[in-house]
């Protein structure tokens, strides 16, 4: 076996994933005091955001007040340095979603981490952990230049689908109905100056002629993104699958591309404003909605985002409706907007594995059922729980505990000096 020179190295706090959750761990464990290691296969940050090509920040906002911010610290942080070397995308977008350029994000997230004194290591695949009893100490990963074992005081599993978890042996659910997956894509030279909405309307008309004429079988929305005048990013392709199956996964990859030329042919056929259009961009993977979620020592449930618990542990708040993108064939706009909760509390237990100690698992896989996973799965609050984990983490080194033994209120506490906001708004 060929080793890397990363091999046998030591760090305080090691994320796996460089998505929301893991550069938000990352980051905020990094300025409580410790030694971090963020690990991510892409060459760039921001998962779904950037990779995945959505482009917005759900649920940074309420969605029943767009005035009501409900997600602070480390992503106001990146939301700031992200406008202010010129990632802010046009205004004229939903009012609750924050969209961002993807490629001044990605530079954003590289100065952030930079500053606090993050190690990133791009094109890092973790392939398996070790243990010590039921505690992780060691992640192995394999990198450029060979395999490594690299030793954790705390690790954080940011990967989207618990993929540390699952080498670590901890309890997690795949449901049956796995919301549908969908390969984004971007439009430029598009004539006219529509407002999103406005494309929205002229494209969905076309969609769903297209689909009475039998050119197309399944569609979503469509929905749109303006990042520019006369460019335009596209979500409407639909692709069903189980995507920690490796054969699955690749062949929805594929089938991703298909569809995108599908969409963008009937677009140009049916919509004069875009018959000189052309793809900018197709994502550099598939917008994976739902996969792994942990099985932690609490989970988070419909009724609990509904009625609004108030948890003694929460360390995030949550906003997004609970927004499921159908498998039974379903076509156009599904309805996910119509009741959306008032902001709502997560519990740091959501992100604590039943049995497995060392390790915090946040974003996407976190503790939940499957319908309150589609609300709580969103960038804005996989930043929160990122955050909470990080700082988790971190305290957990430095107090010499594993991370479900740290005092709640210190870790509160800590996350409010941070800035984050770990609590529900008081209801008007």
């Amino acid at each position: 076996m060929i080793l890397s020179s990363f091999d046998q190295k030591s760090f305080d706090v090691v994320v796996c994933g460089a998505g929301s959750a893991g550069i938000a761990a990352a980051h905020s464990a990094a300025k409580v005091g410790v030694k971090v290691l963020l690990l991510e296969r892409h060459g760039f940050a921001g998962g779904i955001v950037t990779a995945a090509m959505i482009h917005t920040l759900d649920a940074i906002k309420s969605c029943v007040d767009n005035g009501v911010e409900v997600v602070g610290g480390f992503a106001a942080e990146l939301i700031k340095e992200t406008l202010a070397i010129g990632g802010g995308a046009t205004q004229d977008n939903p009012g609750e979603a924050l969209t961002l350029h993807p490629e001044m994000y990605k530079v954003a997230i590289d100065r952030l981490l930079a500053r606090a004194g993050v190690t990133v290591l791009y094109h890092a695949n973790v392939c398996g952990v070790q243990k010590a009893g039921s505690r992780v100490t060691v992640v192995e990963v394999a990198l450029r230049d060979g395999r490594a074992l690299i030793s954790a005081g705390a690790v954080v599993d940011g990967t989207g689908d618990a993929e540390i978890a699952h080498h670590a042996g901890a309890r997690w659910n795949l449901d049956r109905d796995l919301q549908a997956m969908t390969y984004h894509f971007r439009l430029g030279n598009l004539a006219g100056n529509r407002t999103w909405s406005e494309w929205e309307e002229v494209m969905g008309d076309a969609m769903k002629a297209a689909h009475t004429a039998g050119e197309i079988k399944v569609f979503g929305g469509p929905w749109v993104i303006r990042l520019a005048d006369g460019e335009i990013s596209i979500n409407s392709t639909r692709v069903y699958g189980n995507p920690v199956d490796p054969l699955e996964l690749s062949l929805a990859e594929t089938e991703g591309r298909s569809q995108m030329l599908d969409i963008w042919n009937i677009l140009r056929r049916r919509v004069p404003e875009l018959k000189d259009s052309y793809i900018l961009a197709g994502a550099s993977q598939l917008h994976i909605r739902e996969s792994r979620k942990l099985k932690g020592v609490y989970t988070l449930t419909e009724e609990d985002i509904r009625t609004g618990v108030i948890f003694p542990d929460a360390v995030a708040v949550g906003a997004w409706p609970i927004d499921i993108h159908p498998t039974n064939g379903f076509v156009g706009v599904h309805p996910h907007k119509d009741h959306a909760p008032v902001p709502y509390e997560i519990p740091f237990r959501c992100l604590v594995p039943e049995s497995v100690d060392g390790l915090l698992v946040a974003g996407k896989p976190i503790s939940t059922t499957h319908r309150a996973h589609g609300s709580t799965r969103v960038p804005g609050t996989s930043l929160a729980t990122g955050q909470a984990a990080g700082v988790a983490a971190a305290l957990a080194v430095q107090s010499g505990k594993i991370p479900r033994a740290v005092s709640v209120e210190t870790l509160r506490e800590t996350l409010i000096r941070q800035g984050a906001m770990v609590s529900a708004p008081a209801k008007a």
